[in-house]
């Protein structure tokens, strides 16, 4: 029983790392999506950058 109640908040962690990371790869990938359909260009980066809330 010692042994086995550090892992538990380790593995509470590492699932929630893993479902951030699997969020994030989402949005970026909606983001790559979106600016290769638009096509390049400085205003439309900006523009996409606006959209997912960063300040540029």
């Amino acid at each position: 029983m010692i042994l086995t109640l550090p892992i538990f908040p380790i593995a509470f962690f590492a699932i929630i790392v893993a479902m951030h990371r699997g969020v994030t790869r989402k949005a970026d990938a909606k983001l790559r999506e979106q600016f290769d359909a638009q096509g390049a260009g400085d205003e439309v980066s900006r523009q996409l950058m606006r959209n997912a809330d960063y300040s540029v």
